[in-house]
């Protein structure tokens, strides 16, 4: 049976059937079915990075290096024992089979300060909870907790920067300390659920959306759940799992439902594509020549250039494919920043030469209007130009959302989901990148310097590869449309 850790703890008061699987190993080797891929690997990198350079702002500060529990824990009282480390990093404490680790405990004459590291510009409400297990745990060892806080990343932070300027400190000690005593009166009770002799019963809750594990529990041989349902709010999830309904085909046609969401119960009930009657004056109302347009951007924590932001959008390429008429491609044109610079500015010039005209420009999502309001107001040189290309843009994922459903969409409209469904044929398998996140993370190894020449090349190959399939994947969708408002789909 597996220690009391802070996620099992907290997954066990969300979900007790969980919490039990994880402490006794029910679903061991889960996670080895399901390697990390590239972005969470990222991720990860990233955290530990910020963790590295927090720590560097206490400069006397001790590392427990140790990673079992038992002895980082020994080593963890030895270095409180020892009135002149005042600050210890990765503090471990271990009470009853319930295991926990500090990022930064700060000596405060007989009592401790906790201050958790998180990689983020933003004071979200479940970093309260994780620094309140913390907390309890520090408390049931014995320690006496007087302060606890968040250290953020400052949005004002830029390049070159010293590491101080890295960082906020927000305080949150009376809420984690309330939520700490809160924890410890169910503490007991996550005890035994956790460890009792039979697994708690599975109960079906709105969280389940969320967890790794819903398609082999709660939604085990559920095919068309009503969690797939758009914008199902909790309220009324809450309403129709109280009448025993968790399937799209039992909704009955009086409950109340978005014309978005009836759109959807339509086509799931009668296993046939949905098809609004607006969907044909949508589409004619793209002027041509068209220009189907995707952009890719890159996100991390540390600014890769200068004079931007943490976690500010850069975009890195783009492509697109100009076409006549629906389906017939007259050219394509793609770009892709140097990796060694900051190459917005000729990102954005290049963007204006390749959609001339006052044809439609067709995204898919918003993301590239953001992306082209943000690069008018970083160069005001190009706004008028750049602002022009705003208006011109014709966005097809919203089209689908309003007009039509497949029921083979499975309750998304992401564009790897209703490419399969419309356009099977046509498949990301083959490609070096198939997704976004990969693609983003392989820039930002690029401008990292992480590939040799080389590797550096192919891999500038694959992502054009794949930004360009992105903008032949909308062709094709729109080509598909076209046929269904045609008759023929």
């Amino acid at each position: 049976m597996r220690n009391l850790s802070k996620d099992l703890f907290l997954n066990t008061m969300t979900c007790p059937t969980l919490g039990w699987e994880l402490r006794n190993d029910d679903i061991s080797g889960h996670g080895s079915q399901f390697p990390r891929t590239l972005g969470e690997k990222f991720r990860v990198e990233q955290g530990i990075d910020v963790g590295n350079r927090a720590r560097s702002l206490f400069p006397t500060g001790l590392l427990i290096e140790e990673k079992d529990m038992a002895r980082a824990a020994a080593a963890t009282r030895q270095a409180m024992e020892n009135p002149r480390i005042l600050t210890i990093f990765e503090a471990a404490f271990f009470v009853d089979g319930t295991a926990a680790r500090a990022d930064i405990l700060i000596r405060d004459g007989t009592s401790w300060s906790l201050i958790e590291v998180k990689s983020s510009v933003n004071d979200r409400g479940n970093y309260i909870d994780d620094m309140a297990y913390t907390a309890m745990v520090l408390t049931q060892a014995g320690l006496v907790i007087t302060g606890a806080s968040l250290l953020l990343i400052s949005k004002e932070f830029r390049l070159g920067m010293h590491n101080r300027e890295l960082f906020v400190e927000v305080d949150h000690t009376d809420e984690v300390l309330l939520h700490a005593e809160g924890f410890r009166q169910l503490w007991p009770d996550i005890i035994n659920e956790t460890s009792g002799a039979e697994k708690p019963r599975p109960v079906l809750k709105f969280e389940c959306r969320k967890c790794s594990l819903f398609s082999e529990c709660t939604g085990k041989e559920i095919k068309n759940h009503i969690f797939q349902i758009p914008r199902l709010s909790p309220k009324k999830f809450l309403e129709l799992t109280e009448s025993g309904i968790v399937s799209i085909e039992d909704v009955p046609a009086s409950f109340p439902l978005t014309e978005r969401q009836t759109m959807m119960w339509e086509s799931v009930r009668a296993q046939s594509p949905t098809v609004r009657d607006e969907l044909e004056s949508e589409l004619e109302q793209i002027v041509w020549p068209a220009h189907y347009l995707d952009f890719e951007s890159v996100m991390t924590a540390i600014p890769l250039y200068p004079d931007t932001p943490p976690y500010h959008q850069v975009p890195t390429q783009y492509s697109s494919h100009c076409c006549d008429s629906v389906g017939n491609v007259r050219a394509h044109a793609e770009f892709l920043c140097d990796h060694t610079k900051d190459s917005r500015f000729d990102l954005a010039q290049r963007l204006i030469e390749d959609l001339p005209g006052n044809g439609s420009i067709i995204v898919y999502s918003n993301f590239e209007k953001t992306i082209i309001n943000a690069l008018a107001t970083a160069f005001p040189s190009l706004a008028p130009s750049l602002e022009s290309l705003v208006g011109r843009i014709v966005d097809l994922q919203d089209i689908i959302i309003k007009n039509f459903y497949h029921p083979d969409f499975g309750g998304s409209v992401s564009l790897k989901s209703t490419l399969p469904a419309l356009v099977p044929d046509m498949s990301y398998s083959s490609l070096a990148i198939g997704e976004g996140e990969t693609a983003m993370v392989t820039f930002a190894y690029l401008a990292m310097g992480r590939y040799d020449n080389e590797s550096a090349d192919a891999e500038r190959r694959n992502l054009l590869e794949y930004c360009k399939q992105d903008t032949l994947a909308m062709v094709k969708l729109h080509e598909r449309l076209d046929e269904y408002v045609r008759g023929v789909g």
